[in-house]
């Protein structure tokens, strides 16, 4: 019997072979729409729309709920709802630590786009990815949806396959109009911020402004602006000398935790006194550090969650450990971890804990041994954690862009991201690929191209 990876496969090299046969039109239809793509970057569009069966949602959506009840369980029980039990095992730093309200629990994927590879008929989670930051990703995708069903080509190829979309914006705005209502404010009428560093907006087209240009069209009155320019003071937060009722949050703790504290504190603070509202909290981003995934396998290999959940959650987390000094436990045998991971190179992937947009990230199938090594020594003589996890094998899958006017295709590794936002999950999905290395096909997915998910 097929899985579900080589089903999605079928599905896709039917796409694929439709591309090669009308390229020259999507060549042309591409050209003609780029003042609608404007800020996103050639090099990161997905060319054809990706068609996965529609139970591929289902178990999205089963599985991401399943990791939930296992965090909350892990906290109260293990960690006995203490946010300092709490830090302790993510291993965050001090400098991290002050960005979080210890006098409540986390509340677990509010606002999420955890990175899944599908491999055979499992699904494995390897980066929770909490957090608003994700509203760029949303955007592009609902874009570059709606220009796959204008076209005159490929929308009749997603009627050929019944395939369908979910739409972020309006769940998105639906989210925030309820946040907003929750504490008596007028969603019509509230003015809301999509909040980063300056140093990080780049202009009008950047993921800043076409994420509150999508919220406007939703009929939210959203400004793009930078966290400097937000006044704070006893009465609130304000832009442009309007007071602001909610803040789409960019701007987090990454990269530089001290430096962005005195930013960033005078606005969480008004946030925790009910003076703004901020999506999603800033500690609530932070619980979700990728060195929770070694906090749940670690349980999950001690037998202390439930049953039925540790058998959904056994192939969706993937073995993990904080990289130190020490033995662990690996399918049941006690081993000492760095000289294990030294050994078993081409079956890890190693990764900063509190890493961004692929930062240190280095696969072992893809390093020689002494470079392994290395990365290895760094990682265990660094001040902040490093995740050590076992690798998500997939097959290679054929992705196709457009770049300098004709179509690209190459056979290279994907990974799929699902949307949480609020109750909605998964609220759309979307995939992303390596960068096209034409016969030299890596796992790392990291800003190559990426598109929506349709299912059929």
């Amino acid at each position: 019997m097929e899985t579900l990876e080589q089903r999605i496969e079928e599905l896709n090299n039917d796409v694929q072979s439709w591309a090669q046969q009308h390229e020259k039109e999507l060549a042309e239809y591409y050209e003609a729409a780029r003042s609608v793509l404007a800020g996103i970057p050639e090099d990161r569009l997905a060319v054809m729309p990706v068609l996965v069966p529609s139970e591929a949602a289902a178990l999205f959506a089963r599985y991401h709920r399943a990791f939930k009840r296992g965090l909350g369980l892990i906290f109260e029980g293990r960690l006995g709802g203490s946010w300092f039990r709490l830090a302790e095992a993510l291993r965050l730093e001090a400098q991290s630590f002050r960005f979080v309200d210890p006098d409540r629990r986390p509340r677990w994927l509010t606002m999420a786009r955890p990175d899944v590879v599908v491999h055979g008929d499992a699904m494995t989670m390897v980066e929770p990815n909490a957090g608003s930051s994700c509203g760029g990703r949303m955007t592009d995708a609902d874009i570059l949806g709606r220009l796959f069903e204008e076209s005159p080509l490929i929308g009749k190829l997603l009627d050929r396959f019944g395939a369908r979309r979910s739409a972020l914006m309006p769940t998105v705005a639906a989210e925030l109009r309820s946040r907003l209502v929750a504490v008596g404010e007028a969603p019509d009428d509230a003015l809301v911020v999509v909040a980063e560093f300056r140093a990080d907006i780049g202009g009008p087209d950047d993921e800043y402004h076409r994420l509150a240009r999508e919220l406007r069209a939703q009929g939210i009155r959203a400004a793009a602006a930078a966290v400097e320019d937000l006044d704070v003071d006893d009465d609130g937060v304000a832009y442009a000398g309007e007071r602001c009722a909610l803040i789409y949050r960019f701007a987090g703790e990454e990269p530089d935790p001290v430096a962005n504290y005195p930013v960033l504190a005078p606005i969480l603070a008004a946030g925790r006194h009910g003076r703004v509202v901020i999506v999603d909290d800033l500690d609530d981003a932070i619980a979700l550090n990728k060195t929770i995934l070694a906090t749940v396998s670690e349980e999950l290999d001690a037998g202390r969650l439930p049953q039925g959940l540790t058998g959904c959650l056994a192939d969706f987390v993937p073995w993990s450990r904080v990289l130190e000094e020490t033995y662990t436990s690996v399918d049941g045998e006690l081993v000492d971890l760095p000289a294990w991971c030294l050994t078993n190179r081409e079956t890890l992937v190693l990764k900063p804990g509190a890493g961004y947009q692929g930062r240190g990230v280095t696969i072992g199938c893809e390093t020689d041994a002494a470079q392994w090594a290395d990365a290895v020594g760094e990682a265990l003589s660094a001040t902040e954690a490093w995740l050590v996890q076992r690798l998500a094998r997939s097959c290679p899958a054929r992705a196709s862009t457009i770049r300098g006017g004709s179509l690209l295709s190459d056979d290279t590794y994907v990974d799929y991201s699902y949307f949480a936002i609020g109750g909605n999950v998964p609220a759309a999905i979307v995939r992303k690929s390596a960068r096209f290395g034409f016969g030299s096909p890596s796992r790392r997915v990291k800003y190559g191209p990426y598109g929506p998910v349709y299912t059929v």
